[in-house]
């Protein structure tokens, strides 16, 4: 049996002869964006941004563009295991892989694709980036696949639960197993299954300084855009249907809202920032959690958003600029560094660490084909050391929140437990009033909250609030 996204399709795909229009161009462009992005290490949505800008597709096109690409990378490690059924990939050159990749996912997970279409266009693209040679050999392949598709099987999970895991849900092998050992075969599952629902939405939360929710969700809606509210965030956050590419929409130039989910809202809820206070956001690009402290501050007190990168910064003052957020200071500083002026006089301080990024596969797909182990021990003393120098900016009786988008208990509880066995004066502080009551039942323990995909229908944030008492 296939995985479970074996009834994805693309939506828009009524019957194979529309296929005869959206051949070259399209698949072109997509095969270009999973080139760079598994190759070159672009980012998968900053390469498919720029490529469907610059191709100038139509609408059904880009949607179909964008649905190989994801629909490739989100599929990949299952479709390399498939593909090394009928041949040895690793000697394939990375435009072959590619093409052989993409036309993999068509076969086995788009079912009104034409599978002669797919063999064809596939050969077409091989012998412009590669040669005829090699356009025989991606021939035979797909073809072969194509023959045989029906009699692939996958182990059952009374076979191999977590190999079964790993293909079904098309995630490394080795962090299946990490998931399982951690959390249990039950919650690891979860991790690895897809949000609840169809998933082809933006977030967006409101700039209440400028526009009430209900205001831009009518301009927004007279625009042709589908509005819902937030899961749980229901005063600020609101849901984007069919809004195209939203960072050119002028309402979104006027800086009424900017692109952010509930999840990362919901750090600076648990941050809990006040009127008049300074705060210290030491990881702070691109600037969404120390605009959204400053409309809660009410434009009151000051916010130090540092970022390690000249650019990064920029953005930071690119989005302070266009939101209005006038008490964020943007300023190139490695969060490593202490700063002795700085020495017990935060009310607040934000650290929302550099990880893995885990809790946010179901958007960036990319992530699980990149990781690598051997970078995990170096990403832990990274957080652990931007930990123990921001902790000390704490005033007493002031709050540190440490929050991730990953699911892993090495970059989250355990690098809170180890931080409080070393500094006694910091306890957890439990923040439970201060959650949607959608969201409780995630706490771990007070003080610390596990947010889910699967379970929660948000990014898979971890959320630690910690108290200095003297």
């Amino acid at each position: 049996m296939l995985p479970y996204f074996k009834s994805v399709d693309f939506k828009e795909n009524r019957g194979a002869s529309i296929m005869e229009t959206r051949t070259d161009v399209a698949r072109e462009t997509a095969l270009r964006v999973l080139k760079e992005v598994n190759h070159d290490g672009k980012y998968s949505n900053i390469s498919l941004k720029h490529h469907l800008r610059k191709a100038n597709l139509s609408d059904r096109d880009a949607a179909f563009v964008a649905q190989l690409v994801y629909g490739t990378l989100e599929r990949q490690i299952t479709i390399d295991w498939v593909l090394n059924k009928f041949c040895n990939l690793k000697r394939a050159n990375p435009w072959a892989m590619n093409i052989l990749r993409m036309g993999c996912y068509q076969i086995m997970y788009m079912d009104r694709v034409p599978d002669f279409a797919v063999c064809d266009e596939s050969v077409k693209l091989c012998k412009k980036y590669c040669n005829k040679a090699l356009a025989g050999f991606v021939n035979g392949v797909l073809r072969n696949i194509v023959r045989n598709k029906d009699g692939i099987s996958f182990p059952t999970k009374e076979d191999d639960p977590v190999l079964n895991l790993s293909l079904t849900y098309s995630y490394p092998m080795w962090l299946v197993k990490k998931w399982t050992d951690d959390y249990g075969i039950e919650l690891a599952e979860a991790m690895v299954m897809p949000p609840v629902g169809d998933g082809d939405y933006v977030t967006i939360r409101v700039n209440t300084n400028r526009i009430t929710k209900d205001e831009l969700k009518e301009r927004l809606m007279q625009q042709g855009i589908e509005c819902a509210d937030g899961l749980y965030i229901k005063d600020e956050a609101l849901r984007l249907r069919n809004a195209g590419d939203i960072e050119n929409n002028p309402l979104y130039a006027q800086g009424l809202f900017t692109v952010q989910g509930e999840s990362s809202v919901l750090v600076v809820r648990v941050l809990d920032p006040q009127k008049g206070q300074l705060v210290i956001d030491a990881c702070s690009a691109p600037g969404g959690k120390a605009t959204h402290m400053a409309e809660l501050m009410g434009n009151q007190g000051r916010i130090l958003a540092w970022d390690v990168h000249p650019q990064r910064v920029e953005l930071i003052s690119f989005n302070a600029a266009r939101l209005g957020a006038a008490i964020v200071e943007p300023r190139q500083q490695d969060a490593r560094e202490f700063q002795p002026t700085l020495e017990g006089q935060a009310d607040r301080v934000l650290i929302d660490a550099p990880c893995s990024g885990w809790g946010v596969i179901h958007k960036k797909p990319d992530i699980k084909n990149n990781i690598k182990r051997e970078d995990l021990d170096e990403l832990y003393d990274l957080q652990r050391h931007i930990l123990s120098t921001c902790s000390r900016y704490v005033k007493p009786g002031g709050i540190l929140v440490y929050s991730t988008c990953t699911m892993n208990v090495d970059e989250n509880q355990r690098v809170i437990e180890k931080f409080l066995e070393r500094n006694p004066y910091f306890i957890l502080d439990d923040f439970t009033y201060l959650l949607p009551e959608g969201l409780k039942d995630s706490v771990i323990r007070p003080g610390m909250i596990q947010l889910i995909p699967s379970r929660d229908g948000i990014d898979g944030f971890f959320i630690a609030r910690l108290k200095r008492m003297r």
